[in-house]
């Protein structure tokens, strides 16, 4: 963290907690000087915007690779990169700023990342059975681990060895879980999107 005036003056440096009382002491504690602040793009970026901006701050989001006297910067450190950043912020010469999403799409965004690693699992799920089943002389049409159905059939009768039964049997509830779970994934992403069409029609 840096901070000064806006004649260049150090009001104050040092370290920060990442935490979102800390932030907004931060902004209570300069706000008569009005604030502006720079940040880096990175993986916590969003809620730190979003904290910053709702406790009164003016805050630029920027890609520190486009930031030149950062990204060449040999003595690379938060503290270095602070500095610049607030001179850089003070004397308008920062790059153009990184967009920042919007709460709903960072949730839809969210629910979609989400929804991947399931599907993910589950795919690797099916994969490994019909590898298994398919070692014994047992194959399968091209979908039918997509459904329950189709483990329901084996379950009844479509495998006959204990080993490979026992498999399938356990694997299959696992298999109906990540199935639910993506089901309930598809629906909340469906009334999110379903609220940004009302949004965009009536608001």
């Amino acid at each position: 963290m840096f901070v000064t005036d806006a004649k260049g003056t150090k009001l104050s440096a040092g370290t920060i907690k990442t935490t979102a009382t800390a932030f907004q002491e931060l902004v209570k504690k300069f706000s008569k000087e009005g604030l502006p602040i720079a940040i880096e793009a990175g993986n916590q970026t969003n809620w730190v915007y979003r904290t910053l901006v709702e406790a009164g701050a003016k805050v630029t989001v920027v890609n520190p690779k486009k930031v030149k006297l950062i990204a060449e910067s040999r003595r690379k450190t938060d503290k270095v990169d602070a500095k610049i950043l607030c001179e850089l912020l003070r004397l308008d010469g920062l790059p153009e700023p990184v967009h920042m999403p919007s709460p709903q799409t960072l949730k839809v965004r969210r629910l979609l990342s989400a929804r991947r690693q399931l599907v993910r699992q589950r795919t690797k799920l099916c994969n490994f059975v019909r590898s298994a089943l398919r070692q014994a002389g047992i194959r399968l049409p091209a979908r039918a681990l997509c459904y329950m159905v189709g483990w329901e059939r084996l379950l009844q009768g479509g495998v006959k060895d204990p080993e490979l039964l026992t498999i399938v049997s356990i694997y299959y509830p696992v298999f109906v879980q990540l199935t639910q779970s993506i089901r309930e994934l598809d629906r909340q992403l469906a009334e999110l999107l379903n609220d940004a069409r009302v949004v965009t029609v009536h608001g």
